[in-house]
């Protein structure tokens, strides 16, 4: 923890010589004022831009957004003045519900349409992220790490070239050839600080380089009510009481460094990458809020060098190639040696045995590469063809531990390989401004090594078995101007598979079991969208937008937590889903906002037998610990020439609403549900001499609402934070 501190104030220390440095060079003549840059107002841009409503309407936004696929542009730039992480900005999203396990560092997944965790495919620039460490996750990451998310729900383009079965999520990062200082500092509730600068420097010859390094650091000591044991009598309490978290520290650092050429003949542009991210996790509770821990704690360090190329008019006009290549080092610590039993209050009892739930000092090593090949032909402007090829390589090695013999069995050093190559054709039509269609046909292979539990009954066996997958799909997506280009219609659908995860297939090590058996998931999906926007006198301007969905899912995956907390996926059978999108939002000019969205997502057991071909009690049951009905709503005004002609002061306000569900099957006799939750949260964020020097306050959760996402996993209540922000940008 020593060397955590010392981290956090070098970092902070670096964002303050930086910005004093800069500070003292802003009126030389060949800077530009920041008011004036295109990144944040003017320029390419439009000016319905809201800190309440994240998508917004600039080129590159619109281009996406006008696509046949069900897709939704997010601007992250106005709202980097916010405490929000990546993953925090998608929750804003209509149709998108991320799920927290907890506080600052928790394990986070997004629920899309129906589809939770793996089913969403995790993308930036393009390249899979699958072997990526948790301290480059979505809730880690600032939104100023990236200019736009992309989130394609349902039919995913073949340019991503995943197997994702419920839809995709693109993070877009800046690659814009401008020289720019961002640095920025915050602290809030439960001891929390996070830092993050942002350097950019393009020179006259092409020469590029970039630095993003971030940290978080959080006690996460926040209070949840919650059933506690009796160390005396091993009981567990049927009612709940309240208790502050006292096990749960966690922070994390991570710099990512770029440096490349841009504008050559050779190639439009070259980069290289290094990414180094490390973490440290107190492990607070297991799955289950009622188990807890006091000593347990996970430690993580990943690498990951880099390549991207492209290069546009390749030998001949209109013939686009590009190639990206990651190779990620992750070496992960899971530690539980105490021979103890804890009670919620902190106390707890010595144990005869090792471990206060299962004894681990695993040490396993990931290394994961992903290469993507991407070739685009135009003819005409009307007829485009795109050939994409997503390789991905897993193995995972487990070290031999002499203090750990104990705790070893035959399985533990079995190989662990998981190969997955989607090889991707499409042909895009554009005959003319008002519609286009796009259809395409993806290869899947999979190849899995790992070890199987064959066993039928009792203790245990493994054996290491291997298997291939081959899988052809197809679709296709439309979509149609009306009304001079103020409604647009889309319709899509495909047939697609998703290969399980290495996290599925082998576990984590702790309290994830794998199942190297698991079969990949095959889907029908069907989107119809409906979207319109208009400006009325230049002033006012409405956009509505109405989303259905339709999957059937077979061989679904699905993650369940056993009575000792621990997790594993299985193969469950036919999944039905029916769902909807509904989207209302109000712009005035660039002052003003107010609007909110609903999505509802009816996914049921269609699978009428059990595994040994009994009538199923489960089935036309909702899947159980899955959100299915949730919507939120936001408004926002703007203040101009507050104390200074160039200064905004904007107030925000936003609420999200996640009916009740159940944790587990109900034709199970299922009783325990998570509650209807409703949070509000609000923001003040001054921006002075055009958004130069920035302040913001938040107020999250204000009404201290009882949260939830994952079984009993409560989330922070009431929280504060404040954030100082400074941009330095020179074209």
């Amino acid at each position: 923890m020593i060397r955590s501190s010392y981290i956090r104030r070098g970092l902070l220390m670096l964002c303050i010589l930086v910005i004093s440095s800069v500070a003292s060079a802003q009126h030389r003549k060949d800077s530009v004022d920041f008011k004036e840059s295109p990144t944040e107002k003017g320029g390419k841009f439009s000016k319905t831009q809201h800190l309440g409503e994240v998508v917004v309407r600039g080129n590159h936004v619109k281009r996406v957004n006008s696509s046949a696929f069900n897709v939704m542009a997010v601007d992250t730039r106005r709202l980097r003045n916010t405490n929000l992480d990546l993953a925090h900005i998608l929750d804003r999203v209509s149709g998108v519900k991320v799920r927290e396990d907890g506080g600052l560092g928790s394990g986070t997944s997004i629920n899309l349409n129906g589809f939770t965790g793996k089913h969403v495919k995790l993308f930036i620039d393009g390249v899979p992220m699958d072997g990526a460490a948790s301290g480059f996750g979505i809730n880690n990451i600032p939104a100023s790490f990236a200019n736009r998310i992309e989130v394609y729900k349902g039919v995913v383009p073949v340019d991503f070239g995943g197997d994702a079965l419920g839809g995709a999520i693109n993070i877009v990062t800046d690659h814009s050839p401008h020289t720019y200082v961002d640095a920025s500092y915050s602290y809030g509730s439960f001891n929390t600080h996070r830092s993050n600068l942002s350097l950019g420097w393009t020179g006259k010859q092409g020469l590029t380089m970039r630095l993003n390094a971030y940290q978080n650091y959080s006690d996460n000591d926040y209070k949840v009510k919650t059933q506690w044991t009796d160390l005396q009598t091993n009981a567990v309490s049927k009612e709940e009481r309240w208790f502050r978290r006292f096990h749960d520290r966690y922070h994390n650092e991570a710099f990512i460094f770029q440096i490349g050429l841009v504008d050559k003949k050779w190639a439009d542009k070259f980069m290289f990458d290094l990414n180094y991210t490390q973490e440290y996790a107190q492990i607070q509770n297991a799955n289950l809020m009622k188990i807890v821990f006091g000593g347990k704690y996970r430690t993580a360090q990943g690498l990951a060098p880099s390549l991207f190329y492209e290069k546009r008019n390749l030998g001949v006009p209109d013939l686009n190639f590009r190639l990206s290549a990651r190779y990620d080092m992750l070496k992960t610590n899971n530690v539980d040696t105490l021979s103890r039993t804890y009670s919620w209050t902190g106390e707890y009892k010595l144990n005869a045995y090792q471990g206060e739930g299962v004894p681990t000092l695993a040490e396993f090593k990931g290394y994961t590469f992903a290469g993507v090949a991407n070739l685009t032909y135009h003819i005409g402007g009307r007829h485009f063809f795109t050939l994409n090829d997503t390789y991905t390589h897993y193995r995972r090695r487990i070290t031999d531990s002499a203090a750990n013999s104990a705790q070893q069995i035959a399985s533990t050093f079995m190989r662990r390989v998981n190969r997955k190559n989607v090889l991707g054709l499409s042909y895009k039509f554009i005959p003319d401004e008002h519609w286009n269609l796009v259809a395409f046909l993806k290869h899947y292979y999979s190849h899995v090594r790992g070890p199987v539990n064959v066993a039928t009954s009792g203790r245990a066996n493994y054996d290491e078995q291997q298997r291939s997958t081959d899988a052809i799909g197809w679709g296709a997506a439309g979509t149609y101007f009306m009304l001079h280009k103020d409604l647009q219609l889309k319709l899509s659908y495909e047939r697609t598979y998703r290969m399980p995860t290495d996290r599925e297939l082998f576990g984590d090590g702790d309290y994830e079991d794998g199942n190297a058996a698991l079969r990949p998931e095959k889907s029908d999906n069907i989107n119809l969208n409906l979207g319109y926007q208009h400006t009325f006198n230049d002033i006012h301007t409405l956009s509505m937008d109405a989303g259905f969905n339709y999957r059937h899912v077979q061989d679904y995956i699905i993650r369940t937590i056993g009575q000792k907390g621990v997790a594993v996926s299985t193969n469950h059978g036919k999944v039905l889903g029916l769902g909807m999108d509904l989207g209302l939002h109000y712009y005035f000019k660039d002052v003003a906002s107010v609007g909110g969205n609903f999505s509802i997502q009816n996914t049921r057991n269609k699978e009428r037998l059990n595994s040994i071909g009994a009538k199923s009690v489960t089935y036309g049951n909702r899947v159980p610990n899955l959100p299915y009905s949730f919507g939120g709503a936001d408004a926002s005004y703007t203040f101009k020439h507050v104390l200074g002609k160039a200064n905004r002061l904007t107030i925000g306000w936003d609420m999200r609403y996640v009916h009740k569900f159940f944790r587990s099957w109900a034709g199970e006799g299922a009783k325990l549900y998570v509650p209807n939750q409703t949070s509000h949260n609000a923001n003040l964020v001054y921006a002075i001499q055009g958004g130069r020097y920035n302040v913001s306050l938040e107020a999250n959760n204000f009404t201290n609402a009882l949260l939830y996402d994952n079984y009993s996993l409560q989330k922070p209540g009431r929280n504060f934070s404040v954030k100082f922000r400074y941009v330095f940008y020179k074209q």
